[in-house]
Order: structure tokens, then C-alpha cells, then sequence
């Protein structure tokens, strides 16, 4: 999985580049968390709680790069007075 932990872009277009590949990134945890589910078996005990658990953190820290991206792009359009 891409790190999105290095410094941001400074460019409109890289940012949005990088919010569609951590929407992507998103999508996929969610199908990994929804065929986590679906392979669960209550009657043999098969779970998988922290692999779960792990996706569900993993897809709110993409969540978070992915807000904190609007919020970049937001003030490079106020500061180039497009807003």
C-alpha cells in the first residue's frame, strides 16, 4: 500500500491525483472487510477480528489523508483568491 505520510503536494492536480488513489485504497479495504465478514463461520469459530479491526484503522487513517487534502486544496485557492 502507497505511503501518503511524505510531504504533501503543492500543486491542485497532485492533490487530487493523490485523493482519487486513497479513494481507491479505501474501496479496497472495504471489500477486503466485507469478504472478511463473509467468510467468517460463527459455527466452526472462525473469526477474524483484528484483521478486521486492522482495516477498519487503516481505512479511517486514509479517511483522514483524504480530508486533510481537501483542506490543503481549499487554501491554495483561497491564497490564489479562487474561492
Amino acid at each position: 500500500m502507497e505511503s501518503f505520510q511524505h510531504p504533501l503536494p503543492e500543486t491542485i492536480s497532485e492533490l487530487e491525483e493523490q485523493i482519487v488513489r486513497i479513494e481507491e485504497a479505501q474501496k479496497a479495504c472495504s471489500a477486503a472487510i466485507r469478504r472478511l465478514m463473509e467468510s467468517e463461520d460463527m459455527a466452526k469459530g472462525v473469526f477474524f477480528p483484528a484483521q478486521i479491526h486492522e482495516l477498519h484503522q487503516l481505512k479511517n487513517m486514509l479517511e483522514t489523508h483524504r480530508q486533510y487534502r481537501r483542506v490543503r486544496i481549499s487554501r491554495i485557492k483561497l491564497q490564489n483568491g479562487e474561492c
